[in-house]
């Protein structure tokens, strides 16, 4: 059955969505929209002709947020701007917002897709983009913490020379700062990590896990701070959720999740290891947390329940 994915925001890291969409041959017809008509339509453009050089041909349209129907999977990136953002949370009321407007229509419209949200602050939009959709919890998730997690992987290989692959190691809770490292379930060949790290081939100076938690937890602010936005890594992110929806996979990747008494805790997106297939999220899974990462997880959701209310009651005001 032919697979349709609509991109909602075209910006920069829709558009590198996109392209590593039609790399990857995930979908059968790609719909585009977003506020700026010239630019989604340039997009629609390049992406065609690009396709005269992969081997499978895909459908690329065009078309306005209202238009947007049937589609299996539907992609949020679309997001306000803030020229010099220090936190995430700076785009929490702008998004709101926004996806006050948009979140409603696409749901109506789009009853039985799959919700992969982008947009930050993420937890917060995930959530919101359930409440006001009013779609079951297994149709939405956030990329959430699966970015911070390969971040984490990706250093953790760079200091000790082994292929980030190869390392199984989570950053759960919150998309920001209240976002924590599962030390206590890290590995390495199933070797478990606790503070030393086993430094293979490497000439970079050798760092503790904290320090390399500290490093990866900064790595998106970092990005930003030198171009001014972040694209590459949160695209391939987001298509690692697209190739285990599409391909019904049962992968397990830390995504954020409406939480249901998890550890004590619901009512509330955050990322928790979950397995993701065709239908969404399948299962969430429990680990075996520290006391201290127990704490940590709680303090993400108190932190994030507290948004969620105020964000709530402004938005009911307008």
């Amino acid at each position: 059955m032919p697979l349709g994915v609509a991109i909602v925001g075209v910006g920069k890291v829709g558009s590198t969505i996109a392209f590593a969409l039609l790399l990857q041959g995930l979908a059968d017809r790609l719909l585009l929209t977003g506020p700026h008509q010239e630019k989604v339509l340039g997009e629609m453009h390049d992406l065609r002709h690009a396709g005269a050089f992969l081997p499978h041909p895909v459908e690329i349209n065009t078309c306005p947020l209202q238009e947007v129907t049937g589609s299996d999977i539907v992609i949020l990136t679309a997001s306000r701007t803030i020229p010099t953002m220090k936190d995430r949370l700076e785009l929490l009321q702008g998004n709101a917002t926004l996806f006050r407007e948009i979140i409603p229509v696409l749901s109506q419209n789009n009853p039985n897709a799959i919700f992969i949200v982008v947009t930050n602050p993420v937890d917060v939009m995930t959530y919101l983009t359930l409440r006001w959709g009013e779609l079951p919890a297994h149709q939405v998730m956030g990329t959430g913490t699966l970015i911070d997690s390969g971040r984490f992987r990706s250093l953790i290989g760079t200091y000790s020379g082994i292929h980030p692959s190869d390392v199984h190691a989570y950053i759960l809770g919150e998309h920001g700062e209240s976002e924590f490292p599962v030390l206590s379930s890290a590995q390495v060949g199933g070797k478990t990590l606790r503070d030393e790290l086993p430094v293979c081939r490497t000439t970079c100076p050798l760092k503790t896990l904290p320090e390399i938690f500290a490093e990866a937890k900064d790595g998106g602010m970092m990005v930003y701070r030198y171009k001014g936005y972040t694209n590459y890594a949160i695209a391939l992110a987001t298509i690692t959720l697209l190739e285990a929806v599409t391909k019904d996979s049962g992968r397990i990747l830390p995504v954020s999740t409406l939480l249901e008494g998890y550890l004590g805790v619901e009512g509330v997106c955050l990322s928790v290891p979950a397995v993701i297939g065709r239908k969404g999220i399948l299962k969430t899974l429990e680990l075996d947390f520290s006391p201290e990462e127990q704490e940590a997880f709680r303090r993400s959701a108190e932190k994030m329940k507290a948004i969620i209310r105020l964000v709530l009651s402004e938005t009911h005001s307008l």
